[in-house]
């Protein structure tokens, strides 16, 4: 980790370093690599239905705050709806989801501390770039090595799933 910084950072609307992760786009806004690992804050935006797969933190807490769209998480079984202007947290070691459950793009501000979370973004879309089936296989060593737990499918996957097995 590199010294922290000393001036203000601004970042406009547009600014960022963009990165994919596993169907949603991610653009850090402040890296952990400015805070000395202090903190991270990026922006996603993700398309109605998605959302990241089940998973935990073991050494971060994270803040969502809804900027625009409407999502449903999951937070250790807690099923949460929060549309825009509102916030929510899931501390280190909750297992925890979200899903886009609006008819439009959603965009949310996170917050990750301690920072780092942007470092295991850029490792995760180097094996599993855009357009490609991401290999759980070359995923878990990076989930490992960044002190996170990949428990489970995304909530419209399990979705899905419930439906199927109510068939």
């Amino acid at each position: 980790m590199q010294q922290k910084r000393s001036e203000a950072i601004v970042m406009d609307r547009t600014d960022g370093r963009r990165i994919h992760v596993l169907g949603n786009d991610v653009t850090i806004k402040i890296s952990s690599r400015d805070t000395a690992g202090a903190f991270t804050v990026f922006e996603g935006v993700s398309d109605p239905l998605q959302g990241p797969p089940l998973h935990l933190h073991r050494d971060q807490d994270e803040s969502w705050y809804i900027v625009d769209g409407e999502f449903r998480f999951e937070v250790d079984g807690q099923e949460i709806y929060a549309s825009g202007g509102a916030t929510v947290f899931a501390p280190k070691g909750s297992r925890h989801t979200f899903q886009n459950v609006g008819t439009i793009p959603g965009r949310i501000v996170t917050t990750v501390v301690p920072g780092g979370l942007d470092l295991f973004f850029e490792e995760l879309e180097t094996v599993a770039p855009r357009g490609t089936r991401p290999d759980e296989a070359k995923m878990l060593p990076i989930f490992e090595k960044h002190r996170l737990e990949l428990l489970g499918p995304p909530l419209a996957a399990r979705s899905v799933m419930n439906v199927s097995a109510a068939d």
